[in-house]
């Protein structure tokens, strides 16, 4: 049994009394470690698939599977719940609270959580220390260069010690150099047992995924 199982994905949207399907009969399997680059062109229903593994997004046909469990068939609260223990999000657009310092912001999936102020002190810290900027731990993100606040929210992606993280374009407001530094802390979760799945359309950070997944537009 694989860790993810997407069986047979379609999704379609009613537009103005038509309907639009954007993801048809789809199915992959994924496994714990694995780093997969999502890849084709826009429209093909790359960040609709995304949403649709993290939970965010019901398919209208076909199930996801976490470890055998069908992540739908959990009641809305239970999902909430895996979703926020078991899934790590990172976006092309940050999402940093900006009446929170860098440290607060990778603390507060913790304590939405209900893990312990220190509890969450402490992993934050190992955490910020993990993408390179425990001298920024008390700076705000506006204080912050793009390719900082974007690492301060992996780093947040990564307080729940989550099974699986999805990215949305991580890098697409970064430049090649803190583009590097985000997909290298991606591939070290890899290593160490994460399924990370990357929507992307950047070349060189697809090259450095180890399996690869090309939707094309329906």
């Amino acid at each position: 049994m694989a860790f993810l199982e997407i069986k047979n994905i379609s999704k379609s949207y009613d537009m103005k009394g038509s309907s639009l399907l954007v993801i048809d009969d789809f199915s992959y399997e994924a496994e714990k470690g694995d780093l997969i680059s999502l890849t084709g062109p826009s429209g093909a229903g790359k960040s609709t698939l995304l949403n649709i593994i993290g939970g965010l997004d019901k398919p209208t046909k076909g199930n996801i599977l976490f470890d055998g469990k069908d992540l739908y068939s959990r009641k809305e609260s239970e999902l909430n719940s895996y979703r926020g223990k078991n899934m790590g999000f990172i976006f092309q657009f940050h999402y940093l609270l900006d009446d929170f310092n860098a440290l607060e912001n990778i603390m507060m999936p913790m304590l939405i959580h209900n893990i312990s102020k220190s509890e969450a002190e402490k992993r934050a810290c190992e955490l910020i220390e993990s993408v390179g900027l425990s001298d920024r731990k008390n700076h705000y993100p506006n204080e912050l260069s793009g390719g900082e606040q974007q690492r301060i929210a992996v780093a947040r992606a990564l307080a729940m010690k989550p099974d699986i993280i999805l990215a949305d374009e991580p890098t697409g407001n970064l430049d090649k150099a803190n583009s590097k530094a985000v997909i290298d802390i991606l591939k070290k979760q890899s290593e160490n047992g994460v399924c990370v799945i990357i929507v992307t359309h950047d070349d060189f950070i697809a090259s450095e995924c180890i399996k690869h997944i090309t939707m094309q537009k329906l």
